[in-house]
């Protein structure tokens, strides 16, 4: 399974984004996508023309304003989905997805955190919104993956909680120097922002490979995650 996580940035490079996305239709299953707002949704009409759509949208303050898409590949299996946080003013917002995977049962989320303050680093509500994912995924048996714009940076405790969980980060697994570019560091002058991008997956989860594209098809970079099988044997790895 291959499975695309990345902040779209609103269709902003359409051009760059579409000549990616179509690439990568042929062997991707997933492709979960953060801020997918109206303005780009002719986009992703005529690219995922194939594919079932989940879509979430928040907008509770002008701070917070979510929307985001999941598209699945018309041939895989979805047993469920669930919206969360959409109405909870300080958190972020996710696409749930229970899936059937080689006869398992597999947990995706999508998730999209907040973006204020801009530095990155850890807020109350920050904290909280970590451990109300992590309670969220933890009441369901069976693998886990989390990933999308986490805004976050990687030594906060926002983060370090889901490796404290049981949780693989691959950013740090891998060795992943940046999922951000050029694109953000040239409309916010002054110290660079390496990160804000993860895929946290439990240690159940048997990855082939994970890498993430230094390309200009947004002002983050897609994280693309390989795997090659599940065991739900393990879930007890992910408290």
């Amino acid at each position: 399974m291959k499975i695309i996580f990345l902040n779209a940035w609103d269709g902003k490079m359409k051009e760059n984004l579409t000549e990616f996305l179509r690439e990568q239709l042929s062997d991707t299953d997933i492709f979960c996508l953060q801020e997918t707002y109206r303005d780009s949704v002719s986009l992703w009409q005529s690219t995922f023309v194939n594919h079932r759509n989940i879509t979430a949208d928040k907008c509770i303050v002008s701070d917070e304003d979510f929307a985001q898409s999941i598209y699945i590949r018309g041939d895989m299996k979805v047993l469920s989905s669930q919206t969360l946080f959409d109405r909870e003013k300080g958190c972020g917002l996710g696409i749930y997805l229970e899936m059937e995977y080689k006869g398992k049962i597999l947990h995706i989320c999508n998730f999209h955190g907040v973006a204020f303050p801009g530095d990155k680093l850890d807020t109350p509500n920050r904290l909280k919104q970590s451990e109300r994912l992590i309670d969220f995924m933890r009441e369901k048996n069976g693998p886990k993956i989390i990933g999308g714009d986490f805004n976050l940076l990687p030594n906060t405790r926002s983060v370090k909680m889901f490796e404290e969980f049981g949780y693989r980060n691959l950013i740090e697994d891998f060795d992943i120097k940046m999922t951000r570019n050029h694109l953000v560091w040239d409309r916010f002058q002054g110290k660079r922002q390496y990160y804000a991008d993860y895929v946290f997956v439990s240690q159940d989860v048997q990855v082939e490979n994970f890498s993430v594209i230094d390309n200009e098809v947004s002002d983050h970079l897609p994280l693309i995650l390989e795997i090659t099988d599940i065991h739900p044997i393990l879930q007890a790895l992910v408290r």
